[in-house]
């Protein structure tokens, strides 16, 4: 065993040291010598304050040549000793973590080295990833360089309002997960930040979510900055529990949070650099300020999508979307048509059914189903396999130094694993007349969060009442219109119901951007998240097309991960170390 760890330690210094050499006489054709013929290389801000990612050696090259000059990376040093792992095709992987300096950063990097088989004496990365760890100048507050004293908040109200003392940097729409581990790693950064939220209280957007809501990964892989989850906790988080605890982190961080605060809108002034934004607070009165960013936290859902149907003001029931309240509503005995059959319409199909409701789901095309337990598990088993054995940020690293490009290719074949070992279910699914995409070789359930955050279900119980009739299932293009005591479907057929649950989904976040900040804006920000041409994630993290503004979303796990790089920038141009994005002259 030690002289595996020996064998690791000399192959994993040997490569850095060429990698420090070649990159110190800017012999970009040197580097891309040391990545395997279909190794990837991704940076997240080192080389150019934006996200990247580059395939294959003449690429790589290309790319480093690009950016490496304006940003130089030196004093590369391993860090820990590399250790034995696998990736996809590469059964046997050298993994090691290595340090670097930039002259305004300190960067910290992830590799994988297999053996080439042209050389077999000499490994090549499959993968590197190159990310900025800390701006040195302004190293998080954490730590050794933790604050002497807690900072005074923000005045909460017009009539406390200073300007000069109370106008915030930063303003971030959304005080869901998403906008708290936002707002905490500005903070951090010294960055002025004040949350605003609609709600009167903090997690609301949680609690008022049906019954029965839980996280459907793991919280191995959820944890918030600087505070993770009690160890105790289940693996599930409940909906009331991860509500109640976006109010302690948000205490326990002393966030700035404006409850009961809309965002009216908002006008950015190129020449001055800076945002006028306008806030209706709980008493009615208006509020201006003028920070310099704003950051929409709405995750990756957006305004709910509530579809047209004729006739749907004349319905004498209930009618909700799957984004509000239905707890208190009376269903025992009682007809429920829930429109959809995503993650939400399941959830609360299973909801209806255990509360005494005849429930019948309404599907209008074919999802993913994946059972929950052990096949949705499989694309996080690197969070799975990691707890407790290091620390969370190590695992982001890891999991970030996979390309987007490369995870759907590794997530072909998972998903093939997935189905053969889900098979009873889906055929009991097929036979209950259920539509599925499991055979579509795109990648599965995880490539579809990726690019739409919908088409799954992670099954929790949901399908086995399809399967056993417990919940029926109606296959139709849609509804025609509805009456004041049923609906008529698109082939002509009529359901009577009581109640009629819209689990319809969320629209675009472009049209959040456009309902919030107008047209021009949202048309400049273009489309939000789903993997874009350059293999990043469309407008998500990094900047954005419209200066000063940012947007953070995704799973606890992606908002986490990719804070940090969200305040970096951040506060890297309200500190003047990177030009200010102007727009362009279109």
């Amino acid at each position: 065993m030690s002289d595996d760890i020996g064998l690791r330690r000399e192959a994993a210094t040997a490569w850095l040291d060429t990698l420090a050499q070649t990159l110190d006489e800017r012999d970009f054709n040197g580097v891309s010598r040391l990545v395997h013929p279909d190794g990837y290389w991704r940076d997240l801000l080192t080389f150019g304050w934006s996200f990247w990612n580059a395939h294959r050696p003449e690429a790589i090259a290309r790319r480093l040549a690009q950016g490496f000059e304006g940003n130089p990376a030196s004093a590369f040093r391993l860090q820990g000793e590399p250790f034995a792992g696998a990736l996809g095709e590469h059964a046997n992987t050298i993994e090691f973590f290595f340090t670097f300096d930039t002259p305004l950063a300190h960067g910290r990097g992830f590799a994988r080295l297999v053996p080439d088989g042209a050389d077999a004496g000499a490994p090549k990365a499959c993968t590197v990833l190159t990310a900025m760890r800390e701006l040195k100048a302004y190293p998080e507050s954490i730590g050794r360089h933790r604050s002497r004293y807690a900072t005074e908040a923000l005045a909460a109200t017009t009539s406390d309002f200073d300007p000069a003392r109370d106008n915030p940097d930063v303003v971030v729409i959304g005080g869901g997960q998403s906008g708290l581990m936002a707002a905490a790693r500005l903070q951090q950064l010294g960055v002025r930040t004040l949350v605003v939220d609609r709600s009167a209280r903090l997690g609301d957007v949680w609690r008022r979510r049906y019954r029965g809501l839980k996280l459907h990964n793991e919280l191995c892989m959820n944890h918030f900055p600087y505070m993770p989850f009690p160890e105790n906790w289940p693996a599930y988080i409940p909906k009331d529990q991860v509500a109640d605890w976006l109010e302690v982190y948000a205490t326990c961080m002393g966030l700035h949070v404006a409850l009961g605060t809309e965002f009216i809108g908002g006008n950015y002034d190129d020449e001055a650099g800076r945002w006028t934004v306008r806030l209706r607070q709980p008493d009615g009165t208006l509020r201006e300020l003028k920070p310099s960013h704003l950051v929409m936290a709405l995750g990756v859902s957006g305004l709910p999508n509530i579809p047209r149907i004729e006739g749907l003001d004349q319905f004498r029931g209930a009618v909700f979307h799957s984004s509000g309240e239905s707890d208190a509503l009376e269903v025992e005995g009682r007809s429920v048509l829930v429109v959809g059959v995503g993650t939400s319409a399941h959830d609360i199909a299973q909801s209806m059914h255990e509360r005494g409701a005849e429930v019948t789901m309404l599907q209008r095309s074919a999802i993913t189903v994946v059972s929950l337990e052990p096949s949705s598990t499989r694309p996080y088993e690197l969070y799975r396999r990691n707890e407790g054995v290091r620390p969370i940020a190590d695992t982001d690293l890891m999991a970030a130094s996979v390309p987007y490009s490369y995870l759907r290719r590794l997530h072909g074949p998972l998903s093939r694993q997935m189905t053969e070992a889900d098979k009873p279910l889906l055929d009991g699914l097929r036979q209950a007349g259920f539509l599925l995409d499991n055979d579509d070789d795109l990648g599965g359930y995880f490539i579809k969060l990726l690019q739409t955050q919908s088409g799954y279900y992670l099954n929790v119980g949901g399908s086995e009442l399809i399967i056993e009739g417990k919940v029926k299932l109606k296959v139709s293009t849609g509804i025609a219109r509805a009456t004041e005591d049923s609906v008529v479907f698109d082939d002509g057929s009529t359901l009577r119901t009581d109640v009629i649950a819209l689990a319809t989904g969320y629209q675009p976040l472009q049209e959040a951007v456009r309902a919030l900040l107008g047209d021009a804006v949202a048309d400049r920000v273009g489309p939000i998240w789903g993997i874009g041409a350059d293999h990043e994630l469309q407008a998500m993290y990094a900047r954005t097309a419209q200066p000063g503004f940012h947007v953070i979303g995704g799973g606890f796990a992606g908002a986490r991960a990719y804070s940090t790089y969200t305040a970096m920038l951040i506060k890297a141009e309200i500190a003047g170390l990177l030009e200010r994005q102007r727009l362009s002259a279109a």
